[in-house]
C-alpha cells in the first residue's frame, strides 16, 4: 500500500513538473530549433514571431506569426497540445495539431503534396491537422477562407485534404496526383449557382489541377428525375473563367419549370445539350453572372395555364391564361443570362397544331413573348400570332 502511495505521489510530482516547465523555460529561446523543424516539414524557409503556452481550455503551445519563404505564405497560429502522445513522441510525431489563419500563394499551395512527399531523415510526422480560416491568395483575389482536415499517411506524406460546407451539402477531397492535385467533390441537395433555386439531388465532380487551372473531366449529377453529364475547365490566369459542356436526359420538367414560374409551367420529359460560361475578375463574383445555353427537346407533355389552341380559334391577339396545350414534342434553346431565362427558337408540334416563337421569364416569374400558331383541319387552316405576357 505504501509503495502504491509513493508511486502515485511520484506520478503527481512528474505531472506537475511537466505542466510547469513551460512557465519556467524561456520558450522563445527554442525559436531557432522550431524554425528548423518547420522548415524541414514544409520544405521551405520558415520564421516564427513568438511562442506562447496556455493552460486553457487545455495545455497547448502556440507558434505565432509564421512566415513562409518570404511572400509564399503565412500562418497566424499553430497550436500543438501538450498531450501524453506528443510528450512521449517528442521530435518524432505530433497529433491533434490545429492550424489557424493560413494564407498561401497558389504555387505554394499546389506544391504542398509534393513537399510533404519529399520526406527527410528525422523529419517529424503528423496525425490529422485541423485547418481553420485557410485561403489561397494572389494579387487581389482570394479563394477562401475555408475550414478543413489534412490527413497524412503513416510515413508522413500528405494523403488527403477534406473540406465541407457548414450545412453538410458539399464535401471536397484534394489528393496528390504526381506533380498536380486530384480534386473530388460530392454534393447532395445542393443549389447550383444559376441565379435560380435549381437543386441537384446528387452531384459528383472530379478533376486534376495545378497552380494555373483545374480540368474537371467528370461531372455526373441527378436532378428532377434526370441525369447530367459534363466536363469543364476552371482557369484563373488574369480573370476567373469556368467554362464547359453538359448534357441532360430524362428531366421531369414540371418541378424544374416551376422554379422559374409557378403559374405557367411545362410538363414532360426533357433531354438537352449545351454549354456554360462564368467569367469574373475575382472568385467571389464568378457565379454572379451565369451564362448557360442549352438546346432542349421535350416529349409527350403540356403547357399548363396556357391554352394556345383556344387563343388561336378565338382570333384574339391578346394574352390569356387558363387551360393547357398538349404537345408531342417541344424543342428550342434555353438561355440563362442576366437573371433572365430566355426560351428561343421554340417549335411545338401537336399533330394538326403547331407553333413557333420565343418567351422570356424574368426573375420575378413574369412572362413576355409571343408565338406564331397554326391549326390545320382538313383543307382549312387557321394562323395567328399570340402574345404571351403576365405572370
Amino acid at each position: 500500500m505504501k509503495k502504491i502511495r509513493m508511486m502515485l505521489i511520484c506520478l503527481l510530482f512528474l505531472f506537475v513538473l511537466i505542466i510547469s516547465l513551460p512557465l519556467l523555460i524561456p520558450l522563445n529561446s527554442y525559436k531557432p530549433q522550431l524554425e528548423t523543424r518547420l522548415s524541414a516539414l514544409l520544405q521551405a524557409q520558415v520564421q516564427l514571431e513568438n511562442i506562447e503556452f496556455a493552460y486553457q481550455p487545455l495545455p497547448v503551445f502556440s507558434l505565432n506569426g509564421v512566415k513562409i519563404d518570404g511572400g509564399a505564405g503565412s500562418i497566424e497560429k499553430i497550436r500543438v497540445p501538450l498531450s501524453v502522445f506528443n510528450l512521449f513522441h517528442y521530435g518524432k510525431s505530433l497529433k491533434n495539431v490545429e492550424v489557424d489563419g493560413v494564407r498561401l500563394s497558389p504555387s505554394f499551395a499546389f506544391s504542398l503534396p509534393k513537399r510533404f512527399a519529399a520526406l527527410e531523415q528525422g523529419r517529424i510526422t503528423l496525425g490529422d491537422v485541423l485547418l481553420t480560416k485557410s485561403s489561397v491568395v494572389w494579387d487581389q483575389n482570394e479563394l477562401g477562407p475555408i475550414d478543413g482536415l489534412m490527413k497524412f499517411a503513416a510515413n508522413g506524406a500528405f494523403a488527403d485534404l477534406q473540406l465541407a460546407d457548414k450545412q453538410g451539402h458539399i464535401e471536397v477531397h484534394i489528393q496528390p496526383s504526381g506533380e498536380n492535385i486530384r480534386l473530388i467533390m460530392q454534393a447532395t441537395s445542393w443549389e447550383i449557382p444559376l441565379g435560380y433555386p435549381v437543386v441537384f439531388e446528387k452531384l459528383y465532380m472530379s478533376g486534376e489541377g495545378s497552380s494555373t487551372g483545374l480540368l474537371i473531366d467528370d461531372i455526373r449529377g441527378e436532378s428532377y428525375g434526370g441525369v447530367l453529364r459534363g466536363k469543364a475547365l476552371l482557369t484563373w490566369d488574369d480573370d476567373w473563367v469556368l467554362a464547359g459542356q453538359v448534357s441532360v436526359k430524362g428531366v421531369h420538367t414540371e418541378p424544374f419549370s416551376k422554379v422559374f414560374s409557378t403559374t405557367t409551367f411545362v410538363s414532360g420529359r426533357m433531354d438537352g445539350e449545351g454549354v456554360f460560361n462564368y467569367h469574373a475578375k475575382d472568385y467571389l463574383k464568378l457565379f454572379a453572372y451565369p451564362m448557360v445555353d442549352v438546346d432542349f427537346l421535350l416529349r409527350d407533355g403540356a403547357l399548363h395555364n396556357l391554352d394556345l389552341i383556344t387563343q388561336l380559334r378565338s382570333g384574339s391577339p391578346a394574352s390569356g391564361r387558363g387551360g393547357q396545350t398538349r404537345f408531342d414534342t417541344l424543342k428550342g434553346k434555353m438561355v440563362f443570362k442576366d437573371s433572365t431565362l430566355q426560351l428561343k427558337n421554340l417549335a411545338l408540334d401537336a399533330g394538326k397544331f403547331s407553333a413557333q416563337g420565343a418567351v422570356s421569364i424574368a426573375k420575378a416569374g413574369r412572362l413576355e413573348g409571343g408565338v406564331s400558331a397554326r391549326l390545320q383541319s382538313g383543307v382549312l387552316a387557321i394562323s395567328n400570332h399570340i402574345r404571351i405576357g403576365g405572370i
